[in-house]
Protein backbone atom coordinates (compact mmCIF):
# COMPACT_ATOMS: atom_id res chain seq x y z
CA UNK A 1 0.00 0.00 0.00
CA UNK A 2 1.11 3.75 -0.77
CA UNK A 3 1.03 5.72 2.06
CA UNK A 4 1.49 9.88 1.77
CA UNK A 5 2.15 11.32 5.06
CA UNK A 6 0.95 15.32 3.98
CA UNK A 7 1.05 18.78 5.04
CA UNK A 8 2.16 22.03 5.89
CA UNK A 9 6.06 22.80 5.95
CA UNK A 10 7.13 21.86 9.28
CA UNK A 11 4.34 19.63 10.09
CA UNK A 12 6.80 16.69 10.70
CA UNK A 13 6.20 14.51 7.53
CA UNK A 14 9.86 13.78 7.41
CA UNK A 15 9.96 12.43 11.39
CA UNK A 16 6.76 10.56 10.95
CA UNK A 17 7.44 8.85 7.38
CA UNK A 18 10.93 7.70 8.93
CA UNK A 19 9.19 6.66 12.04
CA UNK A 20 6.61 4.66 10.17
CA UNK A 21 9.00 3.02 8.28
CA UNK A 22 11.15 1.47 10.69
CA UNK A 23 8.09 0.28 12.31
CA UNK A 24 6.78 -1.54 9.40
CA UNK A 25 9.15 -4.04 8.15
CA UNK A 26 10.06 -4.23 5.17
CA UNK A 27 8.50 -1.04 4.03
CA UNK A 28 10.40 1.31 1.89
CA UNK A 29 10.59 5.37 2.62
CA UNK A 30 10.67 7.63 -0.18
CA UNK A 31 11.50 10.98 0.70
CA UNK A 32 10.45 13.97 -0.60
CA UNK A 33 14.10 15.19 -1.65
CA UNK A 34 17.64 14.67 -0.55
CA UNK A 35 19.16 16.66 1.56
CA UNK A 36 22.33 17.03 -1.00
CA UNK A 37 19.80 17.89 -3.87
CA UNK A 38 21.84 20.62 -5.20
CA UNK A 39 19.03 21.89 -8.05
CA UNK A 40 15.90 21.75 -5.42
CA UNK A 41 18.41 22.93 -2.47
CA UNK A 42 19.49 25.90 -5.02
CA UNK A 43 15.52 26.96 -6.49
CA UNK A 44 14.50 26.90 -2.83
CA UNK A 45 17.37 29.58 -1.56
CA UNK A 46 16.16 31.50 -5.25
CA UNK A 47 12.67 31.09 -3.91
CA UNK A 48 13.17 32.80 -0.34
CA UNK A 49 15.76 35.51 -2.21
CA UNK A 50 12.40 36.20 -4.62
CA UNK A 51 14.49 35.30 -7.32
CA UNK A 52 12.35 36.74 -10.10
CA UNK A 53 10.94 34.35 -13.25
CA UNK A 54 11.95 31.00 -11.43
CA UNK A 55 8.46 29.95 -10.33
CA UNK A 56 6.95 27.79 -12.75
CA UNK A 57 10.71 25.82 -13.56
CA UNK A 58 10.85 25.49 -9.92
CA UNK A 59 7.62 23.67 -9.62
CA UNK A 60 8.28 21.77 -13.32
CA UNK A 61 11.51 20.66 -11.56
CA UNK A 62 9.94 19.57 -8.34
CA UNK A 63 7.23 17.60 -10.41
CA UNK A 64 9.27 15.89 -12.72
CA UNK A 65 12.10 14.74 -10.24
CA UNK A 66 9.31 12.78 -7.68
CA UNK A 67 7.53 11.24 -10.50
CA UNK A 68 10.86 9.76 -11.60
CA UNK A 69 12.13 8.98 -7.71
CA UNK A 70 8.54 7.35 -7.30
CA UNK A 71 8.86 5.53 -10.76
CA UNK A 72 12.40 4.13 -9.28
CA UNK A 73 10.90 3.46 -5.90
CA UNK A 74 8.15 1.37 -7.68
CA UNK A 75 10.24 -0.93 -9.65
CA UNK A 76 12.71 -1.29 -6.51
CA UNK A 77 9.24 -2.62 -4.82
CA UNK A 78 8.42 -4.72 -7.22
CA UNK A 79 11.99 -6.53 -7.50
CA UNK A 80 12.03 -7.09 -4.38
CA UNK A 81 8.51 -9.01 -4.44
CA UNK A 82 6.70 -6.94 -2.33
CA UNK A 83 2.79 -6.74 -2.61
CA UNK A 84 0.54 -4.67 -1.51
CA UNK A 85 -1.35 -5.78 1.44
CA UNK A 86 1.66 -6.64 2.94
CA UNK A 87 4.37 -4.08 2.24
CA UNK A 88 3.91 -0.32 1.96
CA UNK A 89 5.43 2.75 0.42
CA UNK A 90 5.99 5.93 2.50
CA UNK A 91 5.83 9.25 0.76
CA UNK A 92 6.97 12.30 2.18
CA UNK A 93 4.51 14.44 0.16
CA UNK A 94 3.32 13.47 -2.61
CA UNK A 95 2.84 15.18 -6.18
CA UNK A 96 -0.56 16.44 -6.15
CA UNK A 97 0.39 18.31 -2.90
CA UNK A 98 2.70 20.81 -5.19
CA UNK A 99 -0.26 22.07 -6.72
CA UNK A 100 -0.46 24.20 -3.56
CA UNK A 101 2.04 25.51 -3.70
CA UNK A 102 2.11 26.62 -7.56
CA UNK A 103 -0.78 28.15 -6.43
CA UNK A 104 0.69 30.39 -3.42
CA UNK A 105 4.24 31.30 -5.36
CA UNK A 106 2.43 32.22 -8.54
CA UNK A 107 -0.23 34.39 -6.68
CA UNK A 108 1.80 37.46 -7.32
CA UNK A 109 1.64 36.86 -10.66
CA UNK A 110 -1.11 37.72 -13.43
CA UNK A 111 -3.83 34.74 -13.75
CA UNK A 112 -2.30 33.66 -17.11
CA UNK A 113 0.70 32.08 -15.10
CA UNK A 114 -1.77 29.38 -12.84
CA UNK A 115 -3.33 28.94 -16.33
CA UNK A 116 -0.28 27.87 -17.79
CA UNK A 117 0.65 25.94 -14.56
CA UNK A 118 -2.39 24.08 -14.23
CA UNK A 119 -2.45 22.79 -17.96
CA UNK A 120 1.02 21.46 -17.26
CA UNK A 121 0.08 20.18 -13.85
CA UNK A 122 -2.76 18.27 -15.50
CA UNK A 123 -0.67 16.88 -17.96
CA UNK A 124 2.15 15.79 -16.21
CA UNK A 125 0.60 14.10 -13.16
CA UNK A 126 0.28 10.20 -13.49
CA UNK A 127 -2.58 8.90 -11.22
CA UNK A 128 -0.87 5.91 -10.69
CA UNK A 129 1.73 7.82 -8.74
CA UNK A 130 -1.47 8.68 -5.97
CA UNK A 131 -0.91 7.07 -2.75
CA UNK A 132 -3.92 4.85 -1.54
CA UNK A 133 -3.88 6.42 1.65
CA UNK A 134 -2.99 10.17 2.84
CA UNK A 135 -2.27 10.86 6.26
CA UNK A 136 -2.68 14.72 6.97
CA UNK A 137 -0.58 16.36 9.73
CA UNK A 138 -2.48 19.66 10.84
CA UNK A 139 -0.62 22.64 12.00
CA UNK A 140 -1.08 26.07 13.62
CA UNK A 141 0.69 28.83 11.83
CA UNK A 142 2.43 29.41 15.33
CA UNK A 143 3.69 25.90 15.42
CA UNK A 144 4.96 26.07 12.07
CA UNK A 145 6.92 28.95 13.35
CA UNK A 146 8.17 27.41 15.85
CA UNK A 147 8.94 24.08 14.35
CA UNK A 148 11.10 26.01 11.74
CA UNK A 149 13.22 27.71 14.01
CA UNK A 150 13.83 24.61 15.56
CA UNK A 151 15.21 22.30 12.81
CA UNK A 152 17.70 25.31 11.61
CA UNK A 153 17.07 24.98 7.65
CA UNK A 154 19.08 28.19 6.82
CA UNK A 155 17.30 29.40 3.99
CA UNK A 156 14.33 29.35 5.50
CA UNK A 157 15.02 31.38 8.50
CA UNK A 158 17.68 33.43 7.40
CA UNK A 159 14.58 34.45 4.82
CA UNK A 160 11.88 34.56 7.23
CA UNK A 161 10.45 37.69 8.03
CA UNK A 162 11.03 38.75 4.09
CA UNK A 163 8.44 35.91 3.51
CA UNK A 164 6.14 35.72 6.26
CA UNK A 165 3.41 36.67 4.20
CA UNK A 166 3.79 33.68 1.49
CA UNK A 167 3.62 31.49 4.63
CA UNK A 168 0.82 33.18 5.88
CA UNK A 169 -0.95 32.43 2.35
CA UNK A 170 0.27 28.92 2.28
CA UNK A 171 -0.77 27.95 5.28
CA UNK A 172 -4.11 29.33 4.72
CA UNK A 173 -4.64 27.62 1.46
CA UNK A 174 -2.82 24.26 2.41
CA UNK A 175 -5.35 22.30 4.43
CA UNK A 176 -8.53 23.63 2.73
CA UNK A 177 -6.88 22.77 -1.23
CA UNK A 178 -5.19 19.36 0.17
CA UNK A 179 -8.96 18.25 0.72
CA UNK A 180 -10.07 19.61 -2.67
CA UNK A 181 -7.53 17.50 -4.76
CA UNK A 182 -7.91 15.02 -2.09
CA UNK A 183 -11.60 14.95 -2.73
CA UNK A 184 -11.16 15.48 -6.30
CA UNK A 185 -8.77 12.45 -7.16
CA UNK A 186 -10.52 10.42 -5.08
CA UNK A 187 -7.80 9.79 -2.30
CA UNK A 188 -8.76 8.40 1.02
CA UNK A 189 -7.51 10.44 3.88
CA UNK A 190 -7.37 11.38 7.25
CA UNK A 191 -6.42 14.36 9.54
CA UNK A 192 -4.43 14.94 12.25
CA UNK A 193 -4.05 17.24 14.69
CA UNK A 194 -0.57 17.61 15.95
CA UNK A 195 -0.03 20.84 17.84
CA UNK A 196 1.04 20.14 21.13
CA UNK A 197 1.55 16.60 20.41
CA UNK A 198 4.74 14.39 21.14
CA UNK A 199 6.28 12.66 18.05
CA UNK A 200 5.21 9.48 19.72
CA UNK A 201 1.49 10.25 19.90
CA UNK A 202 1.38 11.36 16.59
CA UNK A 203 3.09 7.78 15.46
CA UNK A 204 0.39 6.06 17.15
CA UNK A 205 -2.27 7.80 15.63
CA UNK A 206 -0.34 7.07 12.40
CA UNK A 207 -0.64 3.56 13.13
CA UNK A 208 -4.12 3.13 14.78
CA UNK A 209 -5.46 4.97 11.47
CA UNK A 210 -3.37 2.43 8.97
CA UNK A 211 -4.15 -0.19 10.73
CA UNK A 212 -8.07 0.30 10.87
CA UNK A 213 -8.03 1.54 6.87
CA UNK A 214 -6.23 -1.94 5.97
CA UNK A 215 -9.27 -3.70 7.75
CA UNK A 216 -11.50 -1.78 5.14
Amino acid sequence: MIIAISGMIGAGKSTLAKALNQTYADSILLEEFANDDIVFNTFLKWLYEKKENIDIGFQAYILESLSDNFQKTMEKYQNLGYRAEQNHVFLDRFNLEHYIFAVATLAKKPPKYLKAFDAMFHEIIDMKENPDLAIFLDISFETFKERIFERGRESEISNFEDNKDYFLQLHDLYKELFIALASKYQIPYFIIEVNNKSNVEVLSQAIQIIENFKKQ
